[in-house]
């Protein structure tokens, strides 16, 4: 226990030590020349000393912080459990948020960014930056993937359901054995990647072995081997609760294999025209297995029909390539940059 609450206590003061730090190195950098700071992928406090004195704009992967912290505790009551190993909890994610909150809402007031992108609407909505009169801007398309997924397309369909990502509760890990047993007809579900931690590795084969599940677990698989896999499933089931954009479920999608997600901003701004992904709501398990069950049941010239469909295709034409991104984000700072 000793161990465990010092590690915490370490993680907790690197942690408040941060905007300092983003203080400190800020100061190492002459930005006079430079006509517009930008950074595509926020992940500190740097930006906003950087940009003290200069337009600069960002784009946000994540919420920056959740505006509506009650909404914010509920959702997180219901899938972020207590880690006997960690001592972390719903609890101790909800107080990095506060936290982290009222950093943000201080810098936000006293070094407005000239704009805040987001490569969804998702990012953008928990923050709610419009209340603090920042311009919002919706970068599409957000991300890119290797346009060499789509050669494993249409090669064949076998009976299982892939799930890929990080394997912990943000993703839905523990929900997926309750889904499984839910639906009408048994199915094999084979998983890839790395369990977070030894708890989310327990849930998980506690339930897989109580409810009678053929479950495979392959681990953390070459980026080759994982193509193969994920695109003879016959569906992805992604009960996500935390993105910012989804890169599994778009390369799912580059793939060829239909995904079933959670209703939640991300998946909803970037997804949610597509016929190939369906999405229910938050917390429906018994709606995912219904709509699992159906999807299993088509031919396999019916999925293709459907991963063949045409917005779809105009879809991961836009977001085949990197040089879009760069384009839609020349875009905007063009838009914004007085020089």
């Amino acid at each position: 226990n000793y161990t465990k609450y010092s590690s915490m206590l370490r993680g907790v003061k690197k942690f408040l030590n941060q905007e300092k730090l983003a203080l400190e190195i800020s100061k190492q950098y002459d930005v006079d020349k430079v006509d517009f700071l930008y950074e595509p992928d926020h992940t500190s406090f740097d930006i906003f000393y950087l940009g003290k004195k200069r337009e600069f704009g960002l784009t946000l992967h994540v919420p920056l912080f959740y505006d509506d912290s009650l909404h914010y505790l509920k959702r997180l009551m219901k899938f972020y459990t207590f880690n006997p190993y960690t001592g972390k909890g719903f609890y101790t994610r909800f107080f990095y948020n506060q936290y982290v909150k009222r950093k943000y809402i201080r810098l936000l007031k006293e070094i407005k960014p000239t704009f805040v992108a987001g490569v969804s609407e998702g990012p953008l909505a928990d923050t709610n930056l419009n209340k603090f009169g920042i311009k919002t801007e919706l970068l599409i398309p957000g991300n890119a993937f290797d346009p060499e997924l789509l050669k494993y397309r249409n090669r064949g369909k076998e009976e299982y359901i892939i799930f890929w990502s990080r394997l912990n509760q943000d993703k839905g890990l523990p929900e997926l054995p309750d889904i499984l047993k839910m639906m009408s007809r048994k199915v094999k579900l084979i998983i890839a990647g790395k369990f977070f931690d030894r708890y989310n590795e327990r849930v998980f084969w506690n339930k897989v072995k109580k409810y009678g599940l053929e479950v495979e677990y392959l681990g953390f698989l070459p980026r080759d081997r994982l193509n193969e896999v994920v695109s003879k499933a016959k569906l992805f089931i992604y009960p996500s609760h935390v993105d910012g954009f989804s890169l599994v479920v778009l390369e799912a999608l580059a793939l060829g294999t239909p995904v079933i997600a959670y209703d939640i901003p991300a998946i909803r701004s970037v997804y949610g025209r597509l016929k190939a992904v369906k999405i229910v709501k938050e917390f429906d398990k018994a709606r995912i297995a219904e709509e699992a069950s159906k999807i299993l049941s088509l031919r396999e010239k019916e999925i293709e029909d459907l991963m063949n469909d045409e917005e779809l295709m105009r879809f991961l034409n836009l977001y085949s390539s990197w040089d879009n991104v760069a384009s839609a984000v020349k875009k905007i700072i063009e838009k914004y940059s007085s020089s």
